[in-house]
């Protein structure tokens, strides 16, 4: 008999006890279960190759300074959203709108930029405070306005002098990523500036009245090469003093028009059908050396090549353009062209003649000494940060021109490349670094539980000394230092369900770094509490296209429950399990209702289980809570196992998602509520129609504590005047449509409920019927935004048929226990999720789950006590009825779990998983 926990190092064996026998385990009761069926439906391996190693930038990882260190204050803030700002600037609450540190900042300041793998800021920031420095602190400090901010730039220095802008990603789509206004003293280093989905425009602009402007070490994508007259950096009629030092630019190029003081030096320009250098109009002080100038190629981003310009009726222009009236005053010296299979151009056109070769523009204007046509192709560098897909060849290879010939001396020539290492002595933005050109590493993390992962780094490189930083994505590292290639493994637990960025970084003795990230999802998923709403009525059709059917013999209803519930507030894509009350009404058959996932993990059909949620008779009304798990489709399958139709009900309470939202505290079962006896209550029944307030938060002896987002319950009604139903609520709120309970007059039946619970701590229980009934309420456990307990969906598995097992029934007084065996390393498992049946009854009582007190030492050959049961019942029946009921079994403090025949005869019992919880 498989069990799904076995995946995560647990294995569920039977035992049974009766009244009569001394409590000492049975060796080998029952078998260890194989292993395979039931398994945990997400848990999944994530990996990142070698080859989406990113090498990166030192100047990322420098502190932070401010401009004017001695009286400017750091202010923290982050490139996230939020719908109000709650943040205060501090490091332990940074503001969550980049813009209202701005706002706050003084000449002086420093904005000290979080960000998070996967997340931007969609609010534009304008700065028009001077004297500040604004400084990404990771690779993922990203502005990409959107919403209400779509269609403006992401960055605009309008109006301010001395700003310092470093280490941030700025987006923009349609409209440029980077404005600069009416500015001066402005240095842009380290930045990541490109643009999406865009028509073309410009991506970094500088107006007329702007000066004294640096963009350094800075990665510009212009992507729109397919529109005409667009450029990666572009400079207006005015400016003045512009320096434009080791940057790289992709897909376009640099267009300025009658600027006074140009400098161009050190840069990797990748153009495509434009020039890579346009200087128009009576520009003055034209300074270009050092740089690397590439044509594009298939295997680049732009795709700008020059059958593709043809195609596209486009020019094939010369790789530096410089007009007449600027000629006088411009220098052009030790530059790199790189000219890809028969697209050569001409390299330059100088005061409007056209120069196809080095020797003849050298010859015509007595420029370009030192020029040189390069023979090797740079290598393609490209993820400069996570979730980017910008490229361009520049990473330099044994045997190129570029290497070591650069002039260090040119005007605006760096001491240290794109990457931030020195010596810097090569043409274009990256040095070459012959110490390990290879070096990488490759990621791989795969679930273990609901919270934790087991992972390892992967790391190539030369036999020299390296250090390994692991960040988890949740605020927490881990560091080790090895020579060489190596392997690291580790093991990570997070504190809460959800998806996570893991970056590595290795660094060897020459401190080149490179990064790589992978993110993964935990298997884990919390609870959000929603209605209770009716999502399936085949008697009026709701849930199966509005024509009401009853599903045949053997048939299956497809519930689509992702994309259902409330209008204005539906259940969300993505979900792993949903809580379904299902009744089955109006059967013409006896038989059983299973519940299953139509998809398993990775979208392939699942099979039908040999598990059941509702089992029934002819004409019977029956209900019971279910735990379903739910497959990338969203669809739950409704099975009916009977040789005649029935009419099937589906309300649903909750749905479990893989992020961070309630989690599950088991508690061993108690009483809350018995209206026979006045606990909880009035000593009185619920009258017809009528309304019980049931306090929750503070009750069971407190340990149900204010602010819990939803209860799980075991409630039985005895008894009732008249056939009806109960509705369980959120007091406060209005009563629902949907019902928890179903039962006929007379009856006593039970059922489990998980219900959300009012902003004042309280539920409301609503008996529908015409006749009074009294109610008992017992109380399983609690989900809350602190509790820590996650759930792991599985694929429905039968633990236990007494039906087939050599022990036979269980006897008046017995119980039968299953234990999970957990070492010492393995996480906690808190609770498990089944669905018990009662069949074959020879008597009229109740059954009770609940924790065993012995340890599992003591089934091990110690010494065990005979539990005594609490006084608290999951599900009730008389003679010679199968009845079913779902129970969040607490394991306790040792993971054995009772399970009780409180009746006068023998019975036999059925458990089914749907699930398991576990602890960080």
């Amino acid at each position: 008999m498989p069990v799904a926990a076995i995946a995560v190092g647990a294995a569920f064996l039977p035992a049974y006890a009766s009244a009569a026998t001394a409590h000492h385990a049975p060796a080998a009761h029952g078998s260890t279960f194989a292993t395979g069926a039931g398994a945990a439906s997400g848990f999944k391996t994530f990996s990142s190759p070698a080859s989406k190693s990113v090498r990166l930038q030192r100047a990322a990882t420098q502190p932070v300074k401010s401009r004017t260190s001695a009286t400017g204050k750091i202010i923290y803030a982050g490139t996230y959203d939020c719908a109000v700002e709650a943040g205060d600037g501090t490091q332990a609450n940074p503001y969550c709108f980049l813009q209202d540190a701005v706002n706050a900042a003084a000449p002086g300041d420093t904005i000290d930029v979080s960000g998070s793998t996967g997340y931007f800021s969609s609010h534009a920031v304008v700065v028009k405070t001077s004297g500040i420095s604004i400084v990404g602190t990771s690779d993922q400090s990203w502005i990409w306005p959107g919403n209400a901010d779509a269609g403006k730039p992401a960055l605009i220095l309008d109006g301010v002098s001395d700003v310092t802008v470093s280490n941030l990603m700025l987006t923009a789509t349609n409209v440029p990523s980077v404005e600069i206004v009416g500015s001066s003293g402005i240095t842009l280093d380290s930045d990541y500036i490109d643009q999406r989905f865009t028509a073309g425009t410009d991506t970094l602009t500088i107006d007329g009245a702007s000066s004294n402007i640096t963009v350094s070490r800075t990665f510009v994508d212009n992507g729109t090469w397919t529109a005409p007259g667009h450029s990666a950096i572009s400079i207006a009629s005015g400016a003045g003093n512009v320096t434009l030092a080791s940057d790289l630019i992709a897909a376009s190029g640099i267009k300025a028009d009658t600027v006074a003081g140009l400098t161009v030096t050190g840069n990797t320009i990748q153009r495509t059908c434009a020039a890579a250098i346009d200087v128009e109009g009576a520009s003055s002080g034209i300074s270009i050396q050092n740089n690397l100038l590439e044509d594009a190629n298939p295997q680049s981003d732009g795709a700008g090549y020059q059958s593709n310009c043809a195609a596209n009726s486009q020019a094939w222009a010369p790789d530096v353009v410089i007009s007449a009236n600027a000629s006088a005053q411009a220098t052009a010296d030790y530059n790199d062209f790189y000219v890809y299979g028969t697209d050569a151009t001409d390299l330059y056109s100088w005061a409007g003649t056209a120069y196809t070769t080095l020797s003849a523009f050298q010859t015509g204007t007595g420029q370009g000494a030192h020029d040189v046509i390069d023979s090797k192709q740079a290598q393609q560098i490209s993820n400069f940060r996570s979730n980017t897909d910008g490229a361009i060849d520049a990473k330099l290879v044994k045997g190129s021109a570029a290497i070591g010939s650069a002039n260090t001396s040119a005007p605006g020539a760096l001491s240290s490349d794109f990457y931030g290492a020195s010596p810097y002595t090569s043409r274009g933005a990256v040095e070459y670094v012959p110490v390990d050109p290879n070096l990488a590493v490759s990621l791989s993390a795969q679930n273990t539980s609901a919270l934790g992962f087991s992972f390892q780094a992967a790391v190539t490189s030369t036999d020299v000394p390296l250090d390994l930083t692991i960040a988890w994505g949740d605020g927490t590292t881990s560091n080790t230092s090895f020579t060489g290639s190596n392997t690291y493994f580790t093991v990570h637990t997070y504190s809460k369900p959800g998806s996570y960025p893991i970056s590595a970084t290795v660094t060897d003795n020459q401190g080149d770094t490179v990064g790589n990230t992978v993110s993964v999802t935990t298997a884990g998923s919390d609870y959000t509490a929603y209605g209770p709403v009716r999502i399936l009525d085949t008697r009026n059709g709701t849930g199966i296209g509005g024509t009401a059917a009853k599903v045949g013999p053997n048939g299956t209803v497809k519930l689509q429950v992702s994309g259902s519930g409330t209008p204005g507030s539906l259940i969300p894509a993505g979900i792993t399990g949903v809580v379904l009350n299902l009744t089955v009404t109006n059967p013409t058959a006896t038989g059983y209702l299973t519940a299953y996932p139509n998809q398993g993990y990775g979208g392939v059909p699942q099979n039908r289980p040999t598990s059941s949620n509702v089992d029934f008779q002819a004409g019977q009304t029956a209900p019971n809570l279910a735990v379903v798990p739910v497959g990338p489709d969203g669809i739950v399958d409704l099975y009916n196992g009977s040789g005649g139709t029935v009419n099937l009900i589906a309300d649903v309470s909750g749905y479990f998602t893989q992020s961070a939202a309630s989690g599950y505290s088991p508690l061993s079962p108690a009483r809350l509520v018995d209206t026979r006896k006045g606990v909880g209550a009035p000593k009185a029944p619920v009258a017809a129609g009528g309304k019980l307030t049931v306090q929750i938060a503070g009750a069971d002896g407190g340990q149900l504590p204010s602010g819990l987002t939803a209860v799980a319950l075991n409630v039985t009604v005895v008894t009732p005047q008249t056939g009806g139903y109960l509705t369980l609520y959120p007091d406060g709120g209005s009563r629902p449509t949907a019902s928890n309970l179903d039962f006929g007059a007379g009856q006593v039946i039970a059922n489990a409920v998980i219900v959300p619970v009012g902003s004042d701590g309280k539920i409301d229980v609503y008996n529908g019927s015409g006749g009074s009934a009294n109610v008992l309420v017992d109380v399983v456990g609690y989900y809350s935004t602190s509790s820590t307990s996650a759930l792991v969906p599985v694929t429905p598995i039968r633990l236990l048929d007494t039906r087939t097992w050599a022990y036979g029934p269980i006897t008046p007084g017995g119980y039968a226990y299953l234990w999970s065996k957990l070492s010492t390393t393995d996480p906690k498992l808190t609770a498990v999720v089944v669905n018990t049946t009662v069949t074959r009854t020879k008597g009229s009582g109740y059954e009770t789950v609940s924790p065993d007190p012995n340890s599992l030492n003591a089934y091990n050959g110690g010494t065990a006590v005979f539990p005594t049961p609490p006084n608290v019942s999951t599900l009730d029946w008389s003679q010679g009825q199968t009845v079913p009921n779902l129970v969040q079994a607490s394991t306790g403090q040792n993971g054995i779990v009772d399970y009780w025949n409180r009746s006068g005869g023998n019975m036999d019992l059925i458990v089914d998983q749907f699930g398991y919880y576990q602890a960080d």
